[in-house]
């Protein structure tokens, strides 16, 4: 897919997927829907895609309820549509990077556990996409406890991390270890397996290094402005290998304190010039350049403050321009097909973040800090 003609299977498959992005809701369709009520938006989604979830739902739900159940189907829907839609190294590229949706299932479910949650409100966060069966995670919902759900997923491809690092529920910082060593797994699983044998796999290797960078930076971010200070062990277990950055770089970031070696370390990674054209769109600078975007983050991170929705926003696009960019570049490898389903989910999570926000009485202009647009 990288050299040599595709085929028209793959034509047909990546110019399909470029048109379904192009019927996602444009960024001014939003500002209607901050206008709206809960039943005005939930009338309006079934005139469209999720008309089907909105109008098979309806019968049992209603409210924000309805809007949250019947956008999560979809999304699962299209998942699923995009994998039998998909062939051959398609298939295989989509099916592997869409299992990163196990390990959110799969801790959506251990920490529903953990915090007593109802089964019915840990379902609402549950979207089967990846390579474990819908009756399957239905059946892990029924568990009672976390010990029961870690000995049915002996199966799982990811069953030796639990095995390693699961210990109980109820052990401080056990899940967050956990899932981190799940994606470092997942990581890792997925860049070999395309790495031998996958056509097209160089294409989404170069945009999967980006995604590790913005991870490790979110992580380090995280980990800096926790309640307390962790030692540089907690920071190595907790990057995650194979990025363009060297771990090491994230490594000696941790500990920094003087504005101009955190700066300068920062424009060691590939982030800085895709944040600062992010944080142009999101603030509506375009004066706004690459040290005062790096200023923006040594502020909080100087403060030991996590980053403000404004620069988790941006980061988020940041990540989303690259897989565009590189999407319009190889627009006929697996690339088209993953930005696609990547900007659904954020339709879904923007949705989401009105309904929740209107059902808050929440104001419009504080409802948007919350959306990637």
């Amino acid at each position: 897919m990288t050299v040599g003609f595709p085929s028209s299977g793959c034509i047909y498959v990546c110019t399909r997927f470029r048109v379904r992005k192009t019927l996602l809701y444009p960024r001014e369709e939003y500002t209607r829907f901050l206008n709206r009520s809960i039943p005005e938006i939930a009338h309006f989604l079934s005139k469209g895609d999720y008309g089907e979830e909105i109008t098979l739902l309806a019968r049992t739900l209603s409210g924000t309820d309805l809007i949250e159940a019947a956008l999560n189907r979809n999304l699962a829907r299209t998942f699923q549509s995009a994998l039998q839609i998909s062939q051959g190294d398609l298939h295989t590229l989509v099916s592997r990077y869409l299992n990163r949706w196990d390990i959110s299932n799969v801790m959506a479910i251990f920490r529903g556990i953990e915090h007593d949650i109802p089964r019915e409100q840990i379902q609402e966060y549950i979207v089967p996409a990846g390579e474990i069966p819908p009756a399957h995670i239905e059946h892990l919902l029924t568990l009672p406890t976390c010990d029961r759900v870690a000995e049915e997923l002996e199966s799982w491809v990811l069953a030796p991390v639990i095995a390693e690092h699961y210990r109980s529920c109820e052990e401080k910082g056990a899940l967050a270890r956990l899932e981190n060593e799940l994606y470092k797994q997942y990581y890792a699983d997925l860049l070999a397996d395309i790495r031998h044998g996958v056509r097209g796999g160089d294409v989404v290797t170069r945009y999967l290094r980006f995604e590790i960078d913005i991870t490790n930076m979110k992580n380090l971010m995280r980990l800096r402005c926790g309640k307390g200070a962790c030692d540089i062990r907690t920071v190595q277990r907790s990057m995650i290998p194979g990025g363009e950055t060297p771990i090491e770089v994230f490594q000696r970031m941790y500990g920094m304190e003087r504005r101009e070696e955190f700066i300068n370390a920062f424009k060691q990674t590939d982030i800085l010039p895709i944040l600062t054209r992010a944080l142009r769109e999101v603030r509506g600078d375009e004066s706004l350049d690459q040290e005062a975007a790096a200023q923006r983050v040594w502020e909080r991170w100087h403060a030991r403050r996590r980053a403000g929705h404004e620069i988790e926003v941006a980061i988020t696009r940041v990540r989303l321009h690259r897989m565009d960019r590189m999407a319009r570049r190889h627009a006929f490898s697996a690339l088209p097909i993953l930005s696609y389903l990547e900007h659904k989910r954020y339709e879904v999570g923007n949705l989401r973040a009105i309904a929740r926000g209107k059902e808050f009485d929440l104001p419009p202009e504080r409802i948007r800090r919350y959306l990637v647009l």
